[in-house]
């Protein structure tokens, strides 16, 4: 089943990645990072977040505005309609009426918790009788997967609470904490061993991160959307990836602003922009081309749109890799070790 989308939560996420791919592509145009530039990119991190708390009353806003002009769904059923007012930028008065926190894609009803913690932590579902993750699988594939990843299950299970259980209950910010620790520890392990594997084949390390490292970071978030997807949440599920992107790109700012604020303060961050520039110019015409796409398509998720989207994909894999690589254009072709 299709899922529909609504105007204002995509345009939103799209307009916040053109954006932010803008100002990285200005920022590394000249090859170095200096703390102010790498300090410019988190505060705009930082609107973001601001602009995501007073989500509802900007979008109503800017859909009283624009609706005389604007019509995303000039079509839909009534039952549709009713249900989910807020589906193109025309009829402002029934759906500015209708607003909730639902409609911005971000939350679950008004409790405040997230599509995303309430579709995978279930916290409105856990019971003392859930299944112990150190159950073993029926499944023999399954069987072999936890075999080999209990050691990490063990580690996790020893370091981190469990929130959702009554007993751990009050220790969710250790909780927070611990998962944090670990997602970083896990990362500097993942980027180390696609480092030292790109290094012994001789391939690039902007192409081991366009491959490897992409996939293995977007695995969680494209199995977040795909489970939020199946239960109507298509809002939601688009959100998370876009939003996810203008995470990756504004908190590049993070490292370089320590880099050149707290441990090298007189030299910027050297940054190899030749191919940078391509990828971003390339991902900046992708909002383009997934907003028209989402728009004719009739802002429905559906098998359709997820084919199109990706032979885009490997397209813009296939030419980001053949210029890395120095086969086409004039790239020259640098490792981390260079």
């Amino acid at each position: 089943m299709a899922g529909r989308l609504t105007c204002w939560p995509l345009f939103r996420d799209c307009l916040a990645y053109g954006i932010s791919v803008a100002a990285v592509i200005g920022i590394i145009s000249d090859n170095k990072v200096f703390w102010y530039e790498a300090a410019c990119l988190l505060l705009v991190y930082g609107v973001y977040i601001v602009v995501l708390c007073f989500d509802l009353r900007i979008s109503e806003f800017v859909l009283r505005k624009l609706s005389p002009c604007c019509t995303c769904l000039g079509s839909g059923s009534a039952e549709k309609r009713e249900t989910q007012p807020l589906m193109g930028w025309n009829d402002t008065s029934l759906r500015v009426r209708g607003r909730s926190r639902t409609d911005s894609g971000i939350f679950q009803d008004d409790s405040g918790y997230s599509h995303l913690s309430l579709s995978l932590h279930g916290l409105n579902e856990i019971t003392e009788e859930q299944r112990s993750v150190f159950a073993v699988p029926e499944s023999d594939v399954k069987r072999i997967l936890w075999v080999l990843s209990l050691p990490v299950i063990i580690l996790l299970f020893i370091t981190i609470p469990d929130c959702r259980r009554r007993f751990w209950k009050q220790w969710f910010m250790i909780t927070f904490f611990m998962s944090a620790v670990w997602i970083s520890a896990f990362t500097y392990v993942l980027v180390w061993m696609v480092t030292v594997v790109g290094e012994t084949l001789d391939i690039p390390d902007t192409v081991m991160g366009l491959t490897l490292l992409a996939a293995g970071t977007s695995i969680p978030d494209t199995v977040a959307s795909v489970m939020v997807a199946r239960e109507g949440k298509a809002d939601m599920a688009m959100s998370n990836i876009v939003g996810s992107n203008v995470f990756d790109m504004l908190c590049l700012g993070l490292p370089w602003f320590i880099k050149t604020a707290f441990v090298d303060t007189n030299t910027p961050v050297e940054v190899n922009s030749t191919g940078l520039i391509f990828i971003s110019a390339t991902l900046l015409l992708s909002i383009v081309f997934l907003f028209v796409a989402v728009h004719i398509n009739g802002w429905r998720l559906d098998w359709k749109l997820g084919i199109v989207s990706l032979i885009c994909y490997i397209l813009f894999a296939t030419l980001s890799i053949l210029y890395e690589m120095g086969i086409i254009g004039n790239n020259p072709i640098r490792l981390c070790s260079d």
